[in-house]
C-alpha cells in the first residue's frame, strides 16, 4: 500500500522536519510516500475563521487526488491503538485499496467540507498537536506498521 500525507502548510520547525525526513526515508524503503503541503491562509486580525477554513478546504479538495480513501485527522475522530490502526490499514488492503491519504489541518483544523468528504476521522490523541507534530507522529505509526508487517523488530 502507498501513503500520502496532506498538511495545511509546510513543516517549518527544523527539529520536526528532521524527524519527518527520517521517518519518510524509513517508510520509502518499504513503499511510496507522497507529501502534499497545501498553502495555508494567514490568520490576520479580523479574519473570519470560517472563511479561512473554507479557502484551505477548497484548495485541498482541488489539489489532492482522490485515488483512495481519505483519513482526516481530527480531535473528534476515532482514537485507535497502534494495533487497531494496523488492522484498519490491513482491512483497506484486503479491500484492494492501493493508497491511503491522511489529511492534517492547520491551526484551525480542517474545513467541514473536507471532513464530510473524508472516509474516516482519526484522532491521534485527545490532546491538540501542531500539524507538524501530527505529521511526525503519524509517520512514526506508518513506519511502525510497515516494519511490523515486514516481520522486522521495531520496538514495541
Amino acid at each position: 500500500m502507498k501513503f500520502s500525507i496532506v498538511t495545511i502548510s509546510k513543516i517549518k520547525e527544523k527539529y520536526l522536519l528532521d524527524g519527518v525526513n527520517e521517518y519518510s526515508g524509513r517508510i520509502r524503503r518499504y513503499t511510496e510516500l507522497t507529501f502534499f503541503p497545501i498553502k495555508e491562509e494567514r490568520l490576520t486580525k479580523g479574519a473570519r475563521e470560517e472563511s479561512i477554513l473554507q479557502k484551505e478546504g477548497k484548495r485541498l479538495i482541488e489539489i489532492v487526488p482522490r485515488d483512495g480513501p481519505w483519513v482526516a485527522l481530527d480531535r473528534l475522530g476515532k482514537g485507535m491503538s497502534s494495533l487497531q490502526h494496523f488492522e484498519f490499514i490491513n482491512a483497506q488492503a484486503r479491500k484492494g485499496v492501493k493508497r491511503l491519504t491522511y489529511l492534517i489541518g492547520g491551526p484551525l483544523g480542517l474545513a467541514k467540507e473536507v471532513l464530510d468528504r473524508s472516509d474516516k476521522l482519526l484522532s491521534l490523541s485527545p490532546m491538540t498537536f501542531t500539524h507538524e507534530m501530527t505529521a511526525l507522529f503519524l509517520l512514526e505509526q506508518i513506519y511502525r506498521y510497515l516494519n511490523f508487517s515486514a516481520g522486522e523488530k521495531y520496538h514495541k
